[in-house]
């Protein structure tokens, strides 16, 4: 019963009451007199009460409760009137009344259910601006219909997003990661968290999130929220800008982690881009001495300040990998430019190339196809790997190392775009790859 009705204008007066138990809250207003009043809890803990008008005394479902009066009359003082009302009744319990343990067999608790609510979510519209591939080699902005945020997922605003130059460009001109269009791109979002779906308790409403999942650059996105997802809550101490670059940054770490480098080994990063930068500094942040080499001076300048050991510039002439020999030899190779150098790397025939005995090689970079020489490769017992985009734990590795400071991403982004421009971006891509190095989308 919400509302009670004149309940303080009327009561009824209690000499003394026997011990009984409700499956429900139940709440005495002293009206006037004076009285004892005791509760034994769930545990069997008696604790006694003085009462007098003015009072107000609330008795917890399950609890027993009674009053016994004075001690040397046994009864409350002749005036001593209450009047009572009783809390909300769960669905199940028993009608209002006096009840016994001895003769019930329970004693009952209640627990608080929380049920998400949407009551109040902010109003969303029924479409979204998102970046998307209608054909071969043409990118636009189009209206596409809002997600759901279904259960065990978030719903995200999206602030900044992230290109990721290699694969969306193998994507756009039809490479071997697609040939099928329409697609959309991206996989970099931050965000903050508008709705959480049913069955997540990692995040809340107002969290500034990043998702590494494949849910595409778009005004809203939606996201896996689970302990096994993509998805991290960024720290104050990391600026949600440099987080749109988390994904690349994870695919580095997580190559860097798939080659087991160590403390002290020699390591070549062949290419420059943003995989490369981030691939340098986890290796130099795993112990390992760190050469790099690609054909642009100002990417490999940038390499230099965030940690490179030496920076080698390469060009189109054999000859420009001298130094890269007297750099040598290698016990980790990572190819992260794309281009068809594996001969240069691990030479045309026996130990012609830049390794050790038993080295790894591992190609990041898109192609159709991996051909090295077969005596090459036996000469060196070589290991070649390949890795597939990241962890959680790698992603939560760079959220850490960019928090604390070691891992830098400022001086690796340098084009920060309106998403409403991002056409202009993805033109570039597509005709100069080479223009473009760390990409953000700003969508505020």
């Amino acid at each position: 019963m919400a509302l009670h009705k004149g309940l303080q204008n009327k009561g009824f007066k209690l000499p003394t009451c026997e011990k009984h138990f409700h499956d429900h809250d139940e709440t005495w207003m002293i009206m006037k007199g004076k009285g004892t009043a005791y509760w034994i809890d769930p545990s069997g803990n008696r604790e006694e009460f003085e009462l007098e008008g003015g009072d107000v005394w609330m008795i917890p479902a399950g609890y027993e409760h009674g009053t016994d009066g004075f001690p040397d009359t046994g009864q409350n003082t002749e005036d001593f009137t209450i009047s009572t009302f009783i809390g909300t009744m769960p669905p199940g319990s028993h009608k209002p009344g006096h009840y016994y343990v001895e003769e019930e067999g329970y004693i009952p608790s209640l627990e608080l259910r929380k049920t998400p609510s949407r009551r109040y979510d902010p109003a969303l519209p029924e479409t979204m601006k998102a970046f998307v591939f209608p054909e071969k080699g043409k990118m636009t902005i189009e209206d596409v219909a809002m997600p759901e945020c279904e259960p065990g997922m978030v719903l995200c605003e999206s602030i900044y997003g992230g290109l990721t130059n290699g694969t969306s460009r193998n994507a756009l001109v039809g490479g071997n990661y697609g040939r099928s269009w329409p697609a959309r791109p991206g996989y970099q979002n931050v965000g903050k968290v508008l709705t959480v779906g049913d069955g997540v308790d990692r995040f809340k409403v107002g969290d500034l999130i990043f998702s590494g999942q494949h849910r595409k650059h778009s005004q809203y996105f939606t996201t896996p929220a689970t302990e096994e997802s993509f998805v991290v809550t960024l720290p104050e101490s990391v600026d949600p800008r440099h987080a749109a670059l988390f994904g690349v940054a994870s695919v580095a770490m997580h190559d860097v982690r798939r080659a087991e480098t160590k403390l002290g080994e020699n390591v070549l990063v062949v290419g420059a881009g943003p995989v490369g930068q981030f691939t340098a500094q986890a290796a130099r942040l795993s112990g390992a001495i760190v050469t790099i080499c690609d054909l642009n001076e100002k990417r490999l300048a940038i390499a230099e300040e965030l940690g490179a050991h030496q920076a080698i510039t390469v060009t189109t002439d054999g000859e420009s990998w001298n130094a890269i020999e007297e750099a040598g030899p290698f016990d980790v190779v990572f190819e992260d430019s794309g281009a068809p150098i594996l001969d240069q790397v691990i030479g045309p025939d026996w130990h012609q190339g830049v390794l050790k005995h038993r080295s790894r090689v591992v190609i990041i970079a898109g192609r159709e196809r991996v051909d090295y020489s077969f005596n090459a490769g036996q000469g060196y017992e070589l290991c070649i790997l390949q890795a597939s985009h990241f962890t959680r734990d790698d992603l939560e590795q760079v959220c850490r190392l960019t928090a604390e400071g070691q891992l830098q991403i400022d001086p690796i982004i340098q084009d920060v775009v309106p998403a409403s421009e991002a056409d202009s971006i993805y033109n570039r891509l597509r005709d100069d790859p080479a223009s473009l190095f760390g990409v953000v989308f700003d969508w505020t």
